[in-house]
């Protein structure tokens, strides 16, 4: 069976810049995946990706 590796593997992760989205954020690095957090508080999405070391943007998923 083919084993899943998460290494360099990309992440999009919404409402990643605080509480569980975030702690997967964390998890997903941790592992070796790039990740991108967009959050509702684009200051919050862009500030939690700076401590993580990955990228972050303003997100609103109800919006096209």
């Amino acid at each position: 069976m083919n084993e899943l590796t998460l290494s360099d593997a990309a992440v999009a992760i919404t409402g990643g810049a605080r509480g569980i989205g975030y702690a997967t954020a964390k998890a997903f690095l941790a592992e070796g995946s790039r990740v991108f957090i967009g959050d509702l508080d684009a200051d919050l999405a862009e500030s939690a990706a700076d401590e993580l070391g990955c990228r972050g943007v303003g997100l609103d998923v109800r919006s096209r």
